[in-house]
């Protein structure tokens, strides 16, 4: 009995099992087998479409032309260019008969503010989805009768922006969507102030260059996020500690919080409430003024229980003394740090020393303080790490030297939280 005799005599819902858990590429290949598989595939229900990047307009046509399965998984091309947003109005009128749960859609980031970059209204009758990630983007006009997507659990949107008269799209799509869990929100162009009420988000991702210009604040508002446990921020430069402290207080309740503010010109000397949940802290800061080491401060007498803090350094730091390093520590203060991580910036090697000396003379829990360095690091004064006192006995001092993938991968991550 040949292999793909042996095949045949699986029970059909085996086979498609198979043919479901194959990329889209050997899914098709698998016509080749026998006349019996030459079909198969075309039918096979909940079937993931998943094209390469810049795949040929052609053949994302002619697959959706050949695939008659009432549903579909997931479908996803990127780097969509001129040619293929042509057809992409086709792509999203036949995803919505056909019951499809998970969209993603990057285009060129030429298409961004062209015609050819406005999605067709279809979108909205995808009412099956699950996840829509949708990147350089235009969102068109809610379309008559809109009732939201009723069992959506992921958004994310990326360099997207809405039509001059919206009207609160964005708002009314994310209360659409009650099952919503992860909600990302990056370089949204938002024309119109829109109040973000999702009571079930687990995970939100918000970096905004938009502010309203007449208050000064982001055109997103959020309101009550109850569930929230994962928030990555990021604030524009723009930003005032007023605005800061606002959008700060969004994610007052969350586990793990991944904040990058890389404004100098203004510091946050206190923040009005606690983060009482916070174990977690991952920042994204400069170090060559007094004013992000003073925000640091504030951020740190605010977390009571934090366990585990990260800092990746963007530009060479100033020197600041012991005494004002010292004068900045509270009592209670990393009451509860066990680990620490600095990442000095690939370029410069530059390290906060007197802050690394500081916490490990103060933080009577701290086990590890990882030290990622690089070319450039100061040899002697690392050297002092390994002698300073000490207050926990169980206090580690590790060097990491990094890898360029690894400082790509860094870089990577700051250009989408910044």
């Amino acid at each position: 009995m040949t292999d793909t005799d042996l095949l045949a005599s699986l029970p059909a819902h085996l086979l498609d099992d198979i043919l479901k858990r194959l990329a889209l590429r050997d899914a098709v290949r698998t016509s080749a087998l026998s006349r019996a598989w030459r079909r198969r595939w075309e039918s096979v229900p909940g079937l993931s479409l998943s094209f390469p990047d810049g795949a040929p307009p052609s053949v994302i046509s002619g697959v959706l032309f050949l695939y008659t399965a009432p549903r579909i998984s997931h479908f996803a091309a990127c780097e969509i260019n001129e040619q293929s947003a042509s057809h992409l109005d086709h792509w999203l009128i036949t995803l919505s008969r056909r019951s499809v749960q998970s969209i993603c859609i990057d285009l060129d980031q030429d298409l961004w503010y062209s015609d050819r970059g406005l999605l067709h209204s279809s979108i909205f009758s995808c009412t099956r989805l699950v996840s829509l990630d949708l990147r350089w983007c235009a969102i068109p006009s809610l379309s008559t009768g809109f009732s939201g997507f009723p069992v959506l659990e992921k958004l994310c949107l990326d360099a997207v922006r809405f039509l001059e008269h919206g009207e609160r799209q964005l708002q009314a799509i994310v209360r659409g969507s009650p099952l919503l869990r992860v909600l990302k929100l990056e370089h949204v162009e938002n024309p119109v102030d829109c109040v973000i009420d999702a009571p079930n988000v687990r995970r939100l991702i918000y970096c905004s260059e938009f502010v309203n210009i007449d208050s000064g604040r982001f055109r997103e508002r959020f309101g009550e996020l109850p569930c929230l446990q994962d928030a990555a921020i990021s604030a524009p430069l723009a930003s005032t500690p007023d605005c800061l402290s606002l959008l700060l207080a969004v994610v007052a309740r969350v586990r793990l919080l991944t904040f990058c503010w890389l404004e100098e010109r203004f510091k946050i000397d206190s923040i009005p409430f606690t983060f009482y949940n916070l174990r977690t802290l991952e920042l994204w800061i400069h170090f060559s003024t007094i004013n992000p080491i003073i925000s640091l401060f504030s951020l740190l007498r605010s977390s009571p229980n934090l366990e585990k803090l990260k800092v990746q350094l963007q530009n060479p730091g100033m020197v600041a003394d012991w005494e004002f390093l010292n004068a900045q520590w509270t009592d209670g203060m990393c009451a509860n740090l066990q680990i620490v991580e600095i990442i000095s910036n690939p370029v410069h090697g530059w390290l906060p020393i007197s802050l690394m000396k500081l916490i490990l003379s103060k933080a009577s829990l701290l086990r590890t303080m990882s030290v990622d360095i690089c070319l450039g690091s100061q040899d002697d004064q690392l050297n002092e790490l390994l002698t300073c006192r000490r207050v926990s006995a169980q206090a580690q001092v590790l060097f990491e030297t990094a890898s360029q993938a690894r400082r790509q991968a860094q870089a990577y991550v700051l250009l989408l939280l910044c």
